[in-house]
């Protein structure tokens, strides 16, 4: 059987649909997976075992210059290379219009993807596969393992390869830096302005934080937020700004060799979680009962408690309460009696 997924974004939601592959070819060892994913995050993708190849969606491009015939033709490439691979099914995870097309132009037998599916991609399959009540979205994918006559795991395998050169890369970065031990990972960025924490709260937690447990802190995200954790950070010993520094396989490798992160509500986070590694997580206008971590390792979210919280909104009609009232001083205990539970302090 050759099966194609489609699962283009966010870095979240792939690492939860690399459960959903990992599941899929444990119970079906000789299924041919493929995967259709934006190129940002290709990279992440080509280090799942159980995928064979994958096409690169170039969403940033493609939607620049839409307008191009050249754009068109590109896609119109990429559509009749993937129906020469007369896939069986084309697996929508996505559930929004672009990935929808791409499911019903794939030529596959079964062209499926989930009923409440957005912007009308739903009308676009030949089989639809029902939610359910699970509250977590990890749980609602493996809903679509019914497709293949598969049970959901006892608990979700989001494990990928890291690639030893970003390994090696990595431990060379830490040692440059005089790193040589445990250290923490704080990630300041998200993709909503809903779910960033106001920089002053962070600069008053990474001092304290530091200053408790002697650990270095590691400040992550992309190069867009780099002006704003050297704010954070103003000069201060043992905290260290590697935004925009790492692609996601160093990144990855970083995260899997952290002592704890704390994280607002995003893809790291989840990359995080992956390797088990024990989580702060702060949330505001999302919901932690469907996107908060699943890791093993020891997770504890913090969220106001607001009438309007979580909102699921990315623009705030108030004054940002769900995020300006998690204070610092909690946080970092939270932080400080996790460390200590582990014996890293």
């Amino acid at each position: 059987m050759k099966v194609l997924i489609v699962k283009l974004s966010s870095i979240g939601d792939v690492v939860h649909a690399i459960a959903f592959v990992n599941r899929l070819k444990e119970a079906m060892p000789g299924v041919q997976v493929d995967w259709m994913v934006n190129d940002a995050f290709a990279g992440l993708v080509k280090n799942v075992r159980g995928v064979r190849r994958v096409w690169p969606f170039r969403r940033a491009a493609w939607g620049r210059e839409w307008y191009r015939p050249r754009t068109w033709g590109e896609i119109a490439t990429l559509m009749n290379w993937i129906r020469r691979e007369k896939y069986d099914v084309c697996l929508d995870l996505q559930g929004l219009l672009r990935s929808g097309l791409v499911t019903a132009l794939s030529g596959a037998k079964v062209r499926a993807g989930f009923s409440n599916a957005r912007e009308g991609s739903r009308w676009l399959y030949n089989h639809k596969v029902e939610p359910g009540k699970q509250p977590h979205a990890v749980a609602v994918l493996f809903r679509a393992l019914r497709l293949f006559a598969i049970a959901p795991p006892p608990y979700p395998d989001f494990t990928f390869d890291i690639p030893a050169q970003s390994g090696a890369q990595v431990d060379s970065l830490l040692e440059g830096l005089g790193i040589r031990g445990p250290f923490v990972v704080f990630h300041v960025g998200a993709r909503w302005k809903t779910k960033m924490w106001p920089a002053a709260r962070w600069h008053a937690l990474a001092g304290d934080v530091h200053g408790k447990s002697g650990l270095p802190v590691v400040f992550t995200g992309s190069g867009a937020d780099a002006p704003l954790i050297n704010q954070i950070i103003d000069g201060r010993d043992g905290l260290y700004n590697l935004a925009g520094g790492l692609g996601l396989a160093e990144s990855s490798a970083l995260l899997a060799r952290c002592a704890l992160m704390v994280s607002v509500d995003s893809g790291p986070m989840h990359i995080a979680a992956a390797f088990d590694r024990p989580i702060v997580a702060i949330f505001g206008p999302t919901s932690p009962q469907k996107t908060g971590p699943v890791s093993r390792g020891p997770v504890d979210v913090l969220q106001a408690k607001l009438n309007c919280a979580p909102c699921f909104s990315r623009a705030c009609k108030r004054k940002h309460e769900c995020m300006e009232d998690v204070a610092p001083d909690e946080v970092s205990r939270r932080v400080i009696a996790m460390l200590g539970f582990l014996n890293l302090i």
